[in-house]
């Protein structure tokens, strides 16, 4: 939804009509915009996961961020968690999880 607002935007930024059939990839390159949104969360949120695992164990985020429910979950599918996300990111850019955060 965000990445499809900001193409709309530079669309109409360029005076780039849909019927134009232009690319995205081109319209980032005339705007010089290499990064999508979606581009910029994931770092972010790598960011903040290197920023949260260097702060010391007694910190809240840390202990949030660490913390494992003892209870069973509820059948079905499986809910995906932030970090669940977060090692995605870092095995889509060939990261190591200990390497990432010294």
């Amino acid at each position: 939804m965000v990445e499809s607002v900001k193409m709309d935007f530079l669309r109409r930024a360029c005076r780039i009509s849909r019927m134009q059939h232009i690319r995205n990839e081109e319209i980032r390159q005339r705007t010089r915009r290499i990064y999508t949104s979606t581009d910029n969360i994931e770092s972010r949120q790598l960011l903040w996961y290197g920023h949260v695992k260097r702060m010391g164990g007694e910190r809240r985020p840390k202990r949030a961020m660490e913390y494992r429910p003892q209870s069973r979950r509820k059948r079905g599918r499986p809910t995906t968690t932030w970090l669940d996300g977060v090692d995605q990111y870092m095995r889509d850019r060939a990261i190591n999880q200990e390497e990432w955060y010294i």
